[in-house]
């Protein structure tokens, strides 16, 4: 059983790292985005941003 939790917990930690990740670059594409002045609406760059961590928070809670 301890095995068990050891994966889930690194699989926990793997995925909350390709999280971080796939949020930094959406904050740096929007960035680079600005400069090109082609900027996003903030409102729908942060709403999908909020929808990737309601997303993601969903998934742990239900084990998935």
């Amino acid at each position: 059983m301890g095995a068990t939790a050891t994966v889930r917990k690194s699989d926990f930690i793997d995925a909350m790292e390709e999280n971080q990740k796939d949020v930094r670059k959406m904050v740096m594409d929007s960035y680079h985005d600005i400069e090109k002045g082609k900027g996003r609406d903030y409102k729908e760059f942060f709403a999908e941003l909020e929808s990737r961590y309601r997303n993601e928070s969903v998934a742990i809670i239900s084990g998935k």
